[in-house]
């Protein structure tokens, strides 16, 4: 969806936040009263995450904090709407963005405690018509592929797919015509379709639809009264949710902090679509450092909660992994989360990422103790601020390097480089024909059918069943820039081919070639 400009502003709210948006323009700077290896109580996560919240200029955030496998904090810090003011408390509920592939992987392993999936059982046992273009990954892959990310999916690609308006039969066929981008179980590549798979090979397992069968494996036995599926907790903004108590998405759009519409997940809901807050993600978290036990009651076995912290892949950390992961921590993926080592400490963590939020979550087996860290602002480095003071004052070593300014310079580098536009070439050349000329139907094996078409002297493309809308212009000759609705998109370049006779005949996106099929 796209950034939507307030008509209206709460002014204290923007009066509250005025000291924040300076904080954020300021050199990168430690943490106050660092004193590593001192221990962490409720008044130090709370002082650290004021700190980070004023030192990232982030409207709201909330925090859940388990220590020796005792939830100690749940609270909520700033406001939840920057718009009206509205305070953020414990129970408010924040997108969890892929948070939500934690709550997968620990679906599957309530299935494998259940002897309904097993973790090396290939997809095509529960689904035999499933297929991918690599013929021996398709016959293969299991639930601990897609959840490791080492299926061989491209990275960071597919999510579309939540857009466009297919069902999930429809997608889950569709998924034999994406190219591998490496060899099966040959090296990771981060992967919301696979997560996607996992769900359905779930739901196949468990005889339910995949989100019904969290709830009923996963956000029941924990009594999480307010976790479930984020399009129907907080609705589109055009539609109401089923809650109130709920946290706006934030991003910088014009040069302006302000709400923006949530992205949210029709299709892709074992990858990113969940919702929950930091009471009920204190429980979650409780159950997972306690090794699946809560309140003296298993939900996950040991035997599960094992297999889901144990490295099944090893990746060199990327752009996106910030301190302490670093070329010595290590860092590998397991089903669900990553994993590395700090202090000689096994580390879990697993990230998430939307418009207009920031999600993490923190476990450390060996001294059950987890955290869990939720942020209403697109990009902040926030959730990552907080974990490292929190671990570091926990776990840290007396005289070792305060980790935020690292941080925070890392923080500042990611910014740039995702909002950086590529500028358009300084010898452009104006479209080869007159616009009509590109119009029409056009149709790909893997994306289905859109149309483009000319509105008001401009193009636009609508693809698939819900016909997405998203602008085509001009960008040199043949080539169109194609940018898709929402505050981190990026414009993709679409370059037009022609056939024997001179007429436009298809176009490439990503790679995936369309022909026209009506002129």
């Amino acid at each position: 969806m796209p950034p939507r400009t307030l008509t209206r502003s709460h002014p204290a709210g923007l009066l509250a936040l005025a000291p924040l948006l300076m904080a954020a323009s300021l050199p990168p700077a430690g943490l106050p009263g660092y004193a590593p290896g001192t221990g962490v109580d409720a008044d130090a996560a709370r002082r650290i995450s004021r700190w980070a919240l004023a030192e990232y200029a982030v409207p709201g955030a909330a925090i859940a904090l388990v220590q020796d496998g005792r939830l100690t904090l749940a609270e909520g810090f700033g406001v939840r709407d920057l718009a009206s003011g509205a305070p953020t408390t414990a129970d408010t509920v924040f997108q969890l963005a892929s948070v939500s592939k934690t709550f997968t992987a620990a679906t599957v392993a309530a299935l494998v405690d259940r002897k309904k999936l097993g973790w090396e059982q290939p997809m095509v046992s529960l689904l035999p018509g499933f297929r991918l273009q690599d013929a021996y990954a398709g016959q293969w892959v299991n639930a601990r592929d897609l959840l490791s990310h080492r299926a061989g999916f491209p990275p960071f690609f597919g999510d579309l797919f939540d857009h466009l308006g297919y069902g999930d039969a429809d997608v889950l066929r569709r998924i034999r015509y994406v190219e591998p981008a490496t060899s099966f179980r040959d090296r990771p590549a981060y992967s919301n379709i696979g997560f996607f798979l996992a769900g359905e090979l779930a739901a196949k397992a468990g005889g339910q639809p995949f989100p019904e069968l969290t709830r009923s494996l996963i956000v029941e036995p924990l009594a999480m009264t307010r976790t479930g599926v984020a399009s129907r907790l907080i609705g589109d903004g055009s539609n109401p949710g089923a809650l109130t108590d709920i946290s706006r998405s934030h991003a910088v759009v014009n040069g302006r902090l302000q709400v923006v519409p949530p992205n949210l997940s029709a299709l892709f809901i074992a990858a990113g679509g969940f919702a929950s807050n930091a009471t009920d993600l204190g429980r979650y978290l409780t159950m997972l450092a306690r090794g699946g036990e809560i309140d003296g009651r298993r939900v996950l076995s040991e035997a599960a909660v094992k297999a889901m912290f144990e490295p099944v892949i090893a990746e060199e950390p990327g752009f996106a992994e910030f301190p302490p992961i670093d070329a010595h921590s290590g860092f590998d993926y397991s089903p669900g989360w990553g994993v590395y080592h700090y202090n000689g400490l096994k580390v879990l963590e697993k990230g998430g990422a939307l418009d207009g939020v920031r999600t993490l979550l923190v476990v450390v087996p060996q001294k059950r103790f987890a955290v869990a860290i939720l942020a209403n602002r697109n990009l902040t480095a926030l959730p990552e601020a907080v974990r490292a003071a929190l671990l570091q004052q926990a776990f840290g070593r007396p005289g070792e390097a305060d980790l935020q300014p690292a941080i925070r310079a890392k923080a500042q580098d990611i910014e740039r480089l995702l909002l950086a536009a590529e500028p358009r070439p300084a010898d452009a050349k104006p479209p080869a024909r007159p616009l009509a000329a590109y119009t029409g139907t056009y149709r790909n094996d893997l994306w289905g059918t859109w149309t483009v078409a000319e509105r008001d002297g401009a193009l636009d493309v609508q693809a698939g069943p819900a016909r997405y809308r998203a602008p085509l212009t001009p960008w040199s000759g043949e080539t169109f820039a194609l940018r898709w609705p929402g505050v981190l998109s990026s414009p993709v370049q679409v370059p037009f081919r022609g056939d024997a006779a001179g007429r436009v005949s298809g176009f490439d996106y990503l790679g995936y070639g369309f022909r026209r099929v009506v002129p």
